[in-house]
């Protein structure tokens, strides 16, 4: 009897540790994130007047999200135009202390509660760590600047899809400046790092160099704050296809004021047409630059070489433990074999799993 208990405990360990490992392979595939396809609406201005629009207001941009001064239920109506936008991600603020915009200043720092809501309600942020120059924070020493990205990170990286190092950095850094808050950044993280700059291809200097390092460019169109409040379509494409020679991917970010409108809309899918791989500003498409994934699988074909290898790996370590069987395992860079045999009698059998081949042996002695 103690010996079924035991046999009974060891089987339904290696079953639990099979199954808690599988699982790790999971979700360390689908918390992998990225900004490929990201879609977000972070100008969203109200009509001010019939013809006058100003994202200077509370529900202006969706930067100020996580300020204080919004309540649950401003923050519940917030997400709801956001997602009706059909937006998958959300554009915050992680810092801004000025007071210039109405929703206030930003400086809490610890922002979980309020990114778990987010996450649960299906907009997965994306921090901007420095705001524009009107706030001020860029003003403060690059260690500082190190130090307050270190702390976004460990508090935070587990909850967000990635990073923006500043809004407009060529109107506060330099390009080597720039290039080192990457840097730092990419040191502490896995998330993808973005720059965003002044409207342009290399900003309003036009220097390239500010994306050195950079996972992704956030490009700001421009000409979307007066007349039609939508960037000129022929400018914009323009814009996009010289930020794509660069090699590095391209959110289009910012192209009007009005991301809810039809016409901002229409310019989001025609620049997710040619080669963005994202947008900022609202798109009636739900595929923009998505790269293509086995994510489309269902998830017992997505992982059935780890569910096998890793069945096999356990039901071996378990025969082996329970039996006394010799163990042979061989491994290159591109191949794995794990065996194991027995002797009874004359007869040997055996049976080797490897992701080559996976075969039954057998040998008779005279």
């Amino acid at each position: 009897m103690k010996e079924y208990i035991k046999d009974f405990i060891k089987s339904f360990g290696i079953v639990l540790l099979y199954l808690l490992v599988l699982f790790g392979v999971m979700y360390a595939s689908i918390a992998h994130s990225d900004l490929f396809g990201v879609r977000s609406s972070f100008l969203t201005a109200e009509a001010a007047h019939p013809r006058i629009f100003d994202w200077r207001n509370k529900y202006g941009t969706s930067l100020m999200y996580l300020s204080p001064s919004y309540s649950a239920e401003e923050k519940a109506h917030f997400r709801s135009i956001l997602k009706n936008n059909g937006d998958t991600h959300i554009d915050l603020y992680a810092q801004a202390r000025n007071g210039h915009l109405p929703a206030g200043e930003l400086h809490l720092y610890d922002y979980t509660h309020e990114l778990n809501v987010l996450n649960n309600d299906g907009l997965k942020p994306v921090l901007w760590l420095i705001p524009e120059s009107k706030h001020g924070e860029g003003k403060a020493s690059m260690p500082t600047h190190f130090a307050f990205q270190n702390q976004m990170v460990q508090r935070h990286d587990s909850q967000v899809a990635g990073y923006v190092v500043c809004l407009e950095c060529d109107e506060m850094f330099s390009a080597e400046q720039v290039n080192a808050l990457v840097a730092n950044l990419k040191s502490k993280t896995g998330k993808p790092v973005a720059v965003h700059l002044a409207p342009g291809v290399g900003g309003f200097k036009r220097d390239t160099r500010y994306y050195k390092g950079a996972d992704f460019i956030y490009l700001q169109i421009g000409d979307h704050l007066s007349g039609d409040y939508v960037a000129d379509s022929n400018m914009a494409v323009a814009m996009l296809k010289e930020a794509l020679k660069l090699g590095i991917p391209v959110v289009a970010n910012e192209y009007s004021l009005l991301s809810t409108s039809d016409q901002a809309r229409a310019l989001g899918d025609l620049l997710c047409k040619n080669g963005a791989v994202g947008t900022g500003n609202g798109r009636n498409v739900h595929l923009c630059g998505q790269r293509e994934t086995a994510s489309k699988k269902e998830w017992y074909k997505k992982y059935e070489k780890e569910m096998y290898g890793i069945g096999a790996a356990l039901v071996t370590l378990y025969a082996v433990s329970r039996y006394d069987l010799p163990l042979t395992m061989r491994a290159t860079e591109d191949s794995y074999q794990i065996g194991l045999q027995k002797q009874i009698e004359n007869h040997t059998v055996g049976i080797e799993y490897g992701n080559m081949r996976s075969m039954l042996t057998y040998g008779f002695r005279f």
